[in-house]
């Protein structure tokens, strides 16, 4: 009887164990987290092309324009 109760013992501790270590893991947590991260940089990065798009655009035209005609006195 002695042994039945002790085995029945530790495995209601080791359930117990195994529980409260899934509890206290934020591992889902932090995943949820890294997602949100991620998806702001994608927005802002996305903002930022949108407004800064027309202003990179006309720098590569430049030093295109330069690379392909170096005879061009606009060129620095």
């Amino acid at each position: 009887m002695t042994q039945l109760f002790m085995q029945t013992y530790f495995a209601v501790r080791g359930v117990n164990s195994q529980l409260w270590h899934r509890a206290r893991s934020e591992r889902g947590a932090s995943m949820v987290e890294y997602a949100l991260l991620v998806g702001l940089i994608a927005i802002v990065a996305v903002v930022a092309l949108i407004a800064l798009g027309p202003a990179i655009a006309s720098l590569f035209d430049k030093a295109s324009n330069c690379v392909s005609n170096p005879t061009n006195t606009t060129c620095p």
